[in-house]
């Protein structure tokens, strides 16, 4: 699962309804909290195996935990690995030489362990070498955004995103300060060097009826 919001969305209960489906149909038992989700956890960079779910999944494996013949259920391949297509094939045979059937829940195909089928190799293969590309590709596109915000920082500003007495100005292109805010930060700065604590302070503010900045509109 790529980001939060796909998990706030309907990636999750998605995920999960294909499961339940899938293991209903082949009489199979769903372990649904063995692993939590990874969210925000790159495949592309192989974050997933290093530190994420995919990860613990395939410790348990080697150690024994989890036995020959199960399932290891995915929405599709590039839930697995995003990565170069070497890196991903040794990942996919690791699983698959382990004894795991692999099922990629989009198309319902599985894939199973110690299988020789060539037909099944070659479908992986396409599938992790587009995953790999697609992604380098959104990378590529990612960086040259970035770097063309940066090469125009000078006269436009990279992000809204501010202190919180200040706001962007999106016609000027230049950031400006909102000034009730600007006097309350400075009436605490004011306050902290006369020796007052933060106690004090915010029971000052609230007394006042000074309100909450909040986000900057």
């Amino acid at each position: 699962m790529s980001t939060d919001m796909q998990l706030k969305g309907d990636s999750l209960r998605r995920q999960l309804a294909a499961s339940q489906k899938y293991v209903a149909e082949h009489d199979l038992e769903l372990i649904e909290d063995f692993l939590p989700p990874d969210i925000g956890v790159s495949a592309f960079k192989g974050a997933n195996v290093t530190g994420g779910a995919l990860g613990r999944f395939l410790a348990a494996v080697r150690d024994g935990q989890i036995e020959p013949g199960s399932y290891l259920l995915v929405e599709s391949l590039d839930r697995i690995t995003r990565q170069k297509l070497l890196q991903a094939q040794a990942l996919f045979l690791e699983i698959v030489n382990s004894g795991i059937n692999i099922v990629t829940l989009a198309d319902g195909h599985l894939y199973r362990a110690g299988s020789n089928d060539l037909g099944d190799f070659i479908i992986s293969l396409v599938s992790m070498a587009r995953a790999n590309e697609e992604s380098e590709l959104k990378s590529q596109r990612c960086a040259a955004a970035w770097s063309n915000k940066r090469a125009n920082a000078g006269h436009r500003k990279l992000t809204a995103t501010c202190p919180a007495w200040l706001r962007l100005n999106k016609q000027l292109g230049e950031f400006e300060v909102i000034r009730d805010r600007a006097i309350v930060v400075r009436s605490i700065f004011e306050d902290c060097a006369a020796g007052i604590g933060n106690y004090t302070i915010t029971k000052r503010l609230n007394e006042r009826g000074v309100p909450h900045f909040g986000r900057s509109s």
